[in-house]
């Protein structure tokens, strides 16, 4: 009786350690229609952080002149998102500071990449 008691616990164990229990979420795809043909694509931008510059799609900013620009590109060039990459040399402490600048610009969205 005692060993098929902890055959029950090992297979109890084994069950809830190799489950997962995350939820899957749906992902809405919307459809392609033909579009407005006056408004225009976006693209994303791209900003590299290190640990002695910050790169905007190839030219060196400050994490003063960081928000002028994205404003710049958010009207001019019609960008609506930023991916971020982090170098193994940034701080942590740029990073957060790069993520509060970027977080005050409205209407772009952020995705984080190594």
């Amino acid at each position: 009786m005692t060993s098929l008691i902890d055959i029950i616990f090992l297979l109890l164990l084994f069950f809830m350690l190799s489950s997962t229990f995350s939820r899957f979420a749906d992902v809405e795809l919307g459809a392609s229609g033909g579009g407005d043909p006056a408004r225009q694509a976006s693209i994303p931008a791209f900003l590299k952080l290190t640990a002695d510059r910050m790169l905007l799609n190839g030219f060196e900013l400050t994490s003063q002149t960081l928000p002028g620009e994205v404003e710049r590109l958010k009207t001019e060039a019609n960008v609506d998102a930023i991916i971020l990459s982090v170098d193994e040399t940034a701080s942590s402490q740029q990073l957060v500071d790069t993520l509060l600048v970027l977080r005050r610009s409205a209407g772009i969205s952020l995705q984080i990449v190594r």
